[in-house]
């Protein structure tokens, strides 16, 4: 059950998520019927992004309501992360590629928070994941909530505030009780997968330039930022993995 989560259910749920590409839309809502999920997923859960303007308080969130049959977690980005990428992607203006850079960071992150929600609760595995959940994400943001806050029906389980990294977090920062999926290497890979890197690789070194491979050149066509190398060294390794095997 565990493997066939971790292989199929997370593949799945995180393809329908749009990391490369801006929505066309002002919110975007999972559809659960055609994916290969576990039954629990598709009758118990519900997931929307929505985004908003910049008088939203932070660049990111992530929200549970819990109605009684129903668990619906919206995930919140900043428009003008998606009008960034937009940007870039016509016309490769250079001045928002940091906010391309942290879009990315943000939907990772979140993302993670996802895939840890789904894997805790509700579970088919044991109460206490469920009940740590509950705890942990009532210890982080009770006491920040304004009061009127605290009364609605949904529990805030992540926030991104400007100058926070999204790329920065502790070994428990996203599971729950008795989760063993490793979030650092699923962010990274969120991130930055083996394929987007290697694609990459190959079409600078097909590109006439100098003879030094330069971080900043991946970062540009991954829109990943440079700094997520410093965070995660071994997707440097990866990348001489990479060069040493061959492109062809």
């Amino acid at each position: 059950m565990e493997v066939s989560f971790t292989l199929w259910t997370m593949r799945e749920i995180l393809k329908a998520i749009p990391f490369d590409v801006p929505p066309t839309m002002d919110a975007i809502h999972l559809d659960f019927s055609d994916m290969a999920v576990p039954h629990y997923v598709k009758n118990g859960f519900k997931v929307s992004i929505f985004y908003k303007d910049d008088t939203y308080p932070v660049d990111a969130a992530c929200c549970i309501f819990s109605p009684q049959k129903m668990i619906t977690v919206v995930i919140i980005i900043k428009k003008r992360f998606e009008d960034a990428l937009s940007t870039w992607l016509y016309n490769r203006d250079i001045s928002v590629l940091d906010l391309c850079y942290r879009r990315r960071e943000l939907y990772a992150h979140e993302s993670s928070h996802l895939i840890a929600i789904i894997r805790a609760y509700p579970s088919d595995r044991s109460s206490i994941a469920r009940q740590d959940f509950l705890e942990k994400i009532k210890a982080k943001f009770d006491t920040a909530l304004h009061a009127e806050q605290n009364s609605m029906t949904y529990r805030l389980v992540s926030e991104e505030r400007p100058g926070q990294s999204p790329s920065v977090f502790n070994k428990d920062h996203f599971r729950y009780a008795s989760d063993n999926l490793n979030y650092f290497k699923l962010y990274a890979e969120l991130m930055l997968d083996y394929d987007t890197l290697r694609n990459a690789l190959l079409r600078i070194l097909n590109t006439p330039r100098a003879t030094m491979l330069y971080i900043e050149e991946i970062s540009k066509i991954t829109l990943v930022s440079p700094v997520f190398f410093s965070h995660f060294p071994e997707k440097r390794n990866e990348i001489l993995k990479i060069l040493e095997t061959g492109l062809n």
